[in-house]
């Protein structure tokens, strides 16, 4: 029976080696500092985002807080008014309070408020 010389099997271990060196995926250990090691949560609970097509488009305020006006989608809603299903609560100089179907208080903020300083 023959035998295989030792230096053919280091030769292999040595390939191995270098090959495992080399491979991208390894890089020496050291991992990309702009990728995050952490993973998004997953709720399951949420299956879509309730105020998907409500689109806060502007506010009218004025010193009577009942006459509040909240433009959504392009029209104007009241404090009381209905509107998907959905039932504006209070409208604020920043904000549109809602009041969705189950019972949860969402609130709905102006993009970019630009208002009157003092």
């Amino acid at each position: 029976m023959k035998r295989i010389p030792v230096y053919i099997f280091d030769l292999a271990i040595f390939f191995i080696i270098l090959f495992q060196l080399l491979n991208a995926d390894v890089c020496f250990g050291l991992k990309n500092p702009f990728i995050s090691p952490f993973k998004a949560k997953k709720y399951k609970n949420i299956g879509e985002n309730p105020l998907n097509g409500l689109k806060l488009q502007a506010i009218v305020s004025g010193s009577d807080s009942d006459k509040n006006i909240a433009v959504i989608n392009g029209n104007p809603y009241y404090p009381g008014s209905k509107i998907m299903g959905k039932t504006v609560v209070r409208i604020t100089r920043r904000a549109v309070i809602i009041k969705l179907k189950n019972g949860k208080i969402v609130k709905l903020i102006l993009s970019k408020f630009e208002g009157f300083k003092k």
